[in-house]
């Protein structure tokens, strides 16, 4: 599964989670793990039960509110403004939105009759991620920003802070079944019990990690726990115990790098909620730097190049940013955050970067003078792909199917054709005279040899993600990168949320 996040207890006793890399939702097994797909589903953050059996989904990413009826039917119940996020379902079967990051109101829809959803209140820095209806009928929130349990009165949006931890981003609010509340902290990956008399924190559940999401109870208050970062759905057990249920692993991965770490090679690879360190023989995570949406400087990073010894650059379309990050500190260096949708990039020198953006440009600047940077081309398909060599520098069009030469010489020339007739190329990567090709649209590796021309398929069979890059189409946010180290490429699947290692 890539990427965990609402959770909920179903009437037939399975879990029901929500996955928005995954463009989906899933029915989980509690016992054994397995899962499978609802069809019809997209990229769900959270979801709730209707006394009458009905299912609704919160599609973040478009501001639909899906409804799956009691015979499997799927349809649109509501649009909303785009980040609708927490849902709660009181016991007459009114339904409340959150929105969450992208928008900040409360609303109640009308999924059985014509009328408009009705704007509650703007919750602003008190957005939830999720709520929950306590024994008192009134809703009760997560406010992600402020580290507070608030109670809502869902007629005139009026707030009341119930618990408060400073440091704290509360991603879930949920009811044991003793109408005791309960709040996940992102930050820390915990899960608190909240004591309304005094309005403290009483700690009861640590994951692993942080950036954490969501969590619900089940029978006898068994309490199941998701998590945007790592993927996983797991069973907390005790304070410090859990038990798996779906195991962890990356999410929408992106770049993919390598650098030296005590005279060793480290493959990086950023998945839009972490940028990780990992073994490239084991595969095994060595450390990792988890995001919070809103509050950590590791944003959405989609894309990883070396830049100065344990220095990278990354990008992010959705994010608007480029930055360049320390991984020996695990610390952003500097956001250079006024450029448009950048897609990818790589530093030719330590004052010079390079990066395309989705628009279609190909620009350089220096760290020292951001705003001065240049345009060097303009007008490509969805350029991505970025390889220099030698005073050579290649682009992939993702969206045109070709693979252009920008550079020659270290001077800057008009797009030369390299090879065309490509089905969306995506990553690039140059070793012994040769340009390595991932070929998104036919799931394939190939190589162009730079002084013959000729074309050879190193490796077929790979899933990958391709189209056009919109925000709406969360399981299709990144792009598949290639790295090549001591005669072998690492490439990520982005959207199937693997790594590959290819033999050349």
């Amino acid at each position: 599964m890539r990427g965990s996040n609402g959770i909920v207890w179903g009437p037939n006793g399975k879990l029901y989670v929500g996955s928005v890399w995954h463009n989906a939702a899933f029915i989980v097994d509690p016992e054994t793990g397995e899962y499978e797909m609802i069809k019809g589903s997209k990229g769900t953050d959270d979801m709730a039960f209707h006394p009458d059996g009905r299912l609704f989904f919160n599609w973040i990413a478009t501001g639909e509110v899906g409804v799956m009826d009691t015979d499997g039917t799927i349809s649109v119940a509501a649009k909303v403004p785009v980040g609708n996020d927490g849902i709660a379902i009181n016991d007459e079967g009114r339904v409340f939105i959150s929105g969450q990051f992208a928008d900040s109101h409360l609303f109640e829809i009308y999924p059985d009759d014509d009328r408009e959803p009705r704007t509650i209140t703007n919750e602003g820095m008190r957005m939830s991620n999720a709520m929950d209806f306590g024994p008192d009928g009134k809703l009760y929130g997560s406010a992600w920003v402020t580290g507070e349990a608030i109670k809502i009165d869902m007629e005139d949006g009026s707030t009341e802070m119930v618990g408060e931890k400073q440091g704290t981003n509360p991603s879930a609010a949920k009811f044991n079944s003793k109408g005791e509340l309960h709040i996940m902290d992102a930050a820390h990956g915990v899960i608190y019990k909240v004591n309304q008399d005094d309005q403290t924190f009483e700690l009861v559940a640590k994951t692993p990690y942080p950036s954490t999401d969501n969590f619900c109870f089940g029978p006898d208050d068994r309490m199941f726990a998701t998590s945007s970062a790592d993927c996983y759905v797991y069973e907390m057990t005790g304070l410090d115990t859990y038990r798996e249920i779906i195991p962890s692993g990356l999410g929408l991965v992106g770049g993919v790098t390598f650098v030296e770490e005590e005279d060793r090679p480290v493959m990086v690879v950023v998945d839009i909620f972490a940028i990780r360190k990992m073994d490239p023989e084991t595969g095994k995570e060595l450390s990792a730097a988890r995001g919070i949406t809103m509050t950590t400087d590791v944003g959405w990073m989609m894309t990883v190049e070396p830049y100065d010894g344990e220095q990278v650059v990354t990008t992010s379309w959705t994010g608007n940013f480029v930055k360049i990050w320390d991984l020996k500190t695990n610390s952003m260096v500097t956001n250079f955050g006024k450029f448009k949708n950048p897609t990818n990039a790589i530093a030719l020198r330590k004052d010079m970067i390079i990066f395309s953006e989705l628009g279609g440009a190909i620009k350089r600047f220096s760290p020292a003078a951001p705003d001065k940077a240049k345009v060097l081309v303009d007008n490509l398909q969805q350029p991505f792909g970025l390889a220099y060599d030698n005073g050579n520098l290649y682009v992939s069009e993702d969206m045109g199917g070709r693979i252009v030469q920008i550079f020659e010489g270290d001077n800057v020339i008009t797009p030369k054709v390299v090879k065309e007739g490509l089905s969306s190329p995506q990553g690039l990567a140059i070793d012994n005279g040769k340009l390595y090709v991932v070929e998104a649209g036919k799931g394939q590796l190939i190589s162009i040899d730079l002084t013959s021309g000729d074309t050879d398929t190193i490796a077929t069979g790979m899933e990958f993600s391709t189209g056009k890059l919109e925000f709406t189409d969360s399981k299709n946010w990144t792009r598949s990168s290639v790295s090549i180290l001591g005669g072998e490429a690492y490439i990520t699947g982005a959207g199937s949320g693997t790594v590959y290692k290819i033999k050349l």
